[in-house]
């Protein structure tokens, strides 16, 4: 992605151009692509001695200052973008884009905003620019595509991204429809390479292996070069896969190429260590991928520390194309996820603490800091399962004998009770429950709402069928900004059924029994609730109905027929191709196996839990009963 545009047409103005402004232009053009900036900004002041009021000129001008600032004031070429596109708004009423000028000025200002990671505004100009992408120059045009293309993967709107591709595909590079007609072949070919490699992108995105790998035979079969991007896109592919030591070995097999941080704005070594933490998690070494982690976090350190100057505003010492580059946070979330999975929960909550610096807009993140809270409280539930030692938990002592002996139970089910019922603030962050519970209400309250997630599950039949859904002016924006994608919307949904989970089990170890009621109940109404959730949510609610004395309404909640099977995630239907019946599967086993792993043991912790329904009801028979059923 380029990061500016240099207008080719300097000499195209307001009035009447004289012989001696085009000769100006004409060099200054010549002196840009040369390299020579500083005698390009010489010919552009004369040029703007002679036109004042040309903002042609002026962006020109702000665009080859910035260039002789090696891209590094970033703030200047903000300044100046923003000013003349404000004229630009001014003098034009309609706001229309007439010519491809202002279309370069549009652009430079999106791309600045990419590479601030304000990508919604950037989005909203594109939007705008791709309206008139017909008229426009082809190498403005390609560029104006793929940079929409990529703000539409970064804000996660992967359906409108292949809209996008399958419009530019149909309309701006086909030999039947081209705009033009005779064009740069090489240029063509390497936008079609750049085209197919989005495509493979969005598609693992949407979960959908069938129709990446078959990008990746046509970019195969187009003779395309070998190199880090193309491999990582292989390696993915393989991760998701399940093929977890094909994917090492690809990584592997690209040690040789580097990305220099300073000339690329990214880090091989960073992505390297990455890539090979999840695929180490992800085989259930999660020590290991800590390792990683920790020498990506240091060549993350390094990179930026490569062009960072100390005491200084990274907008005025970093060149434009690093400033997006800083991978710090995103790798101490990946490090908490590791860590919490090695059991260093107070670590982990750490790590995840730093990452809420900047992601504190992500839900998950919410949600990896409660479970810390949990698991400082409860780490295993073996405890639960070892007879004799809760025996003695229950059983305080025995008095008498014969038909006299009595048993004094102890005061409470359990000893572990943590949480701080008096006066303790729940918004400091700290290993607690209560914090816990602030952190699960910040991600449901971040996760879309109910109608959002509600998508029909039906799968795409392949790539020809996605609709475009373009208007009359090839207008993106109004279509897809607010939409989510199918793989979205049920990664959400999975996200909001753990939420649910969590806040019920919060809720009821701090004794918040009706919200705990309400929130298995919300888990509950969930349509395709997978069976483990199910069978969590009917458990939490009959708990929080037996503590309110609701016993009759809390045995509905325990039948055994409740739990219909023990999955514990909203699978990603996958794309099946037409001459083969079986498709791959995305890989979304937990790394921890969940207890019980079985359904006849999950109805039978269903069992025991209604025979104690029954005894505290009273009825001792139907107790004893249930429990031989149990055993």
């Amino acid at each position: 992605m380029g990061e500016t545009s240099e207008t080719q047409n300097k000499d195209i103005g307001p009035g009447v151009i004289t012989e001696q402004e085009r000769q100006l232009a004409q060099n200054a053009l010549s002196e840009f692509q040369k390299g020579v900036y500083a005698s390009c900004l010489s010919y552009l002041n004369k040029l703007e001695t002679l036109r004042p009021k040309d903002l042609k000129v002026m962006h020109n001008k702000v665009v080859v200052e910035c260039y002789k600032n090696e891209l590094k004031k970033t703030e200047l070429l903000r300044k100046g973008l923003n000013a003349i596109c404000g004229q630009m708004s001014i003098t034009d009423s309609t706001e229309t884009i007439d010519d491809i000028e202002k279309c370069v000025m549009r652009y430079n200002q999106a791309v600045l905003l990419y590479h601030t990671k304000q990508y919604n505004v950037a989005l909203q100009i594109m939007n705008r620019l791709f309206a008139f992408i017909e008229p426009m120059e082809e190498s403005l045009a390609h560029k104006v595509c793929l940079l929409l293309i990529e703000l539409h993967i970064v804000t996660e709107q992967p359906d409108a991204a292949l809209s996008l591709i399958n419009y530019i595909e149909s309309q701006l590079i086909s030999t039947d429809n081209s705009k033009i007609t005779s064009v740069d072949k090489d240029a063509t070919d390497a936008f079609k390479i750049k085209l197919l490699k989005c495509k493979a992108r969005i598609y693992l995105m949407m979960h959908q292996l069938k129709l990446c790998k078959r990008e990746w035979k046509t970019l195969v079969s187009l003779g395309t070069p070998v190199n880090i991007s193309t491999v990582f896109l292989k390696a993915n592919l393989e991760y998701l896969r399940g093929n977890y030591k094909k994917a090492i070995k690809l990584l592997n097999s690209v040690t040789s190429e580097n990305l220099d941080f300073k000339t690329y704005g990214e880090s091989s070594a960073v992505l390297y260590y990455n890539n090979m933490a999840c695929l180490h998690l992800a085989m259930g070494k999660p020590n290991l991928a800590c390792f990683y982690l920790r020498k990506a976090l240091h060549e993350n350190k390094c990179a930026l520390e490569s062009v960072q100057i100390k005491e200084s505003d990274p907008l005025s010492s970093q060149p434009l194309y690093t400033l997006g580059g800083n991978r710090h946070y995103e790798l101490m979330y990946s490090l908490g996820v590791s860590l919490l999975h090695a059991g260093q929960a107070s670590v982990a909550f750490d790590c995840f603490m730093e990452a809420a610096q900047k992601l504190h807009n992500n839900p998950k993140l919410w949600l990896r800091i409660a479970e810390c809270c949990i698991y400082c409280h409860k780490p295993t539930n073996e405890v639960d399962f070892n007879i004799p030692k809760r025996r003695k938990d229950l059983v305080q002592k025995v008095v008498g004998s014969g038909i006299y002996r009595k048993i004094i139970l102890a005061s409470s089910l359990s000893k572990d009770i943590k949480y701080h019922p008096e006066g303790f603030p729940s918004a400091i962050p700290q290993l607690t429950l209560e914090f816990a519970s602030l952190c699960l209400k910040n991600a449901l309250f971040l996760l879309p709402n109910n109608n959002e997630l509600n998508v029909p599950m039906a799968t795409i039949a392949g790539s020809q069928t996605v609709p475009l859904s373009l208007t009359a002016s090839h207008n993106l924006g109004t279509q897809h900004s607010p939409l989510m994608s199918q793989a979205t919307a049920v990664e959400a949904l999975n996200l909001k059924i753990s939420v649910l989970a969590a806040s019920a089990y919060v809720c009821l170890c701090l004794g918040d029994y009706v919200i705990a009621l309400e929130h298995a109940k919300a888990l509950l109404n969930i349509n395709k609730l997978p069976g483990a959730y199910r069978m969590l949510g009917n458990l939490y609610a009959a708990e929080s109905l037996i503590f309110m004395d609701k016993i009759n309404e809390a045995i509905e909640y325990l039948k055994p027929e409740n739990i219909p099977d023990l999955n514990t995630f909203v699978p990603i239907p996958e794309t099946q191709d037409k001459d083969k019946e079986k498709s791959d599967e995305v890989i979304s086993k937990p790394i921890k196996m969940w207890y019980p792993t079985t359904v006849p043991t999950g109805i039978a912790v269903l069992r025991y839990n209604l025979a104690v329904a029954y005894a505290i009801r009273g009825e001792l028979d139907k107790s004893g009963e249930t429990l031989k059923q149990v055993v």
